[in-house]
């Protein structure tokens, strides 16, 4: 089985063994289409491994890197072997400084990819985060030996990738992709138990009116005849955002993968809200 290939604030891979049992029982990926519009580090998709998908996200760089691994992925592993050879603090500033300034010209997909998985694989808590001006600021990790270079799973996701077509753009674009029967399952950024602090993982903040926006998605989703699944935290704002008639909710106790210190990553309530029967 593929994994994620890289880490990812909100990363689903560990849960989804609890959330695939709940995707609608007269879903067939062989028929219709799973659709994620916020991918990430795409943890559901490949516990579930449907036959017929449609990915995107936001992230450009990200969307690259998925790209790059179906389409050249030999390629990628002989880069990233490189960037493993010549690990060191040093190698890591001058890497992230060099992908701020290839993200910003055409025609360096690969390099923008490997370096994408490198710092990703050798910053701080495999934190992506960027600052107002689209920046990656992330410091060095303290890893003793990361893992650079997962060659067997790397070749693995090609595999995966290779019918699955994958795109770089907001959730609202997704509506053009999803007919009646497809499934589509969404993932945004967690509202959080402190409405007066949402968490910034790039220069494009997912705030409450965002939310709200996602919402009205979800009823344009209804109305294609389409099965939703949505994850988020167990909150008041959650629930009076996305509950409406015909929605279901099941909550769940999970274990959070991203904190500053491993002893904060403690069980936290989540849902999942539908707009089938569950």
């Amino acid at each position: 089985m593929s994994k994620p290939f890289v880490k990812w604030a909100g990363g689903k891979f560990r849960l989804a063994e609890q959330l695939i049992p709940f995707i609608p029982k007269n879903f067939d990926s062989s028929i219709n289409k799973y659709i994620e519009p916020m991918v990430g580090s795409g943890g559901f998709f490949f516990k579930y491994a449907p036959n017929n998908a449609y990915l995107s996200d936001i992230n450009n760089n990200l969307v690259i890197t998925y790209n790059i691994i179906k389409n050249d992925v030999n390629s990628l592993i002989k880069m990233l072997k490189e960037h493993k050879e010549l690990h060191s603090k040093d190698y890591f500033y001058n890497s992230r400084d060099k992908f701020n300034l290839l993200i910003k010209i055409d025609n360096a997909d690969l390099e923008v990819a490997s370096l994408f998985i490198y710092l990703n694989r050798t910053c701080f808590n495999g934190l992506y985060r960027e600052n107002s001006k689209g920046v990656f600021n992330v410091p060095i990790g303290s890893y003793k030996n990361p893992l650079i270079c997962d060659e067997k799973n790397l070749l693995l996701v090609s595999e995966v990738l290779q019918n699955v077509e994958i795109c770089c753009h907001g959730f609202e674009d997704s509506l053009q992709k999803i007919n009646t029967g497809d499934f589509v399952y969404l993932d945004p950024p967690y509202i959080p138990l402190d409405t007066s602090s949402f968490t910034k993982y790039s220069k494009n903040d997912f705030g409450e009116k965002h939310h709200e926006e996602l919402s009205s998605f979800c009823d344009k989703i209804d109305e294609k005849g389409a099965f939703f699944m949505l994850s988020n935290s167990d909150t008041k704002l959650t629930t009076d955002m996305y509950m409406k008639e015909g929605r279901f909710v099941e909550k769940f106790l999970v274990r959070r993968s991203i904190a500053s210190k491993a002893s904060n990553r403690k069980k936290a309530k989540e849902v999942i809200i539908t707009n089938y029967k569950i």
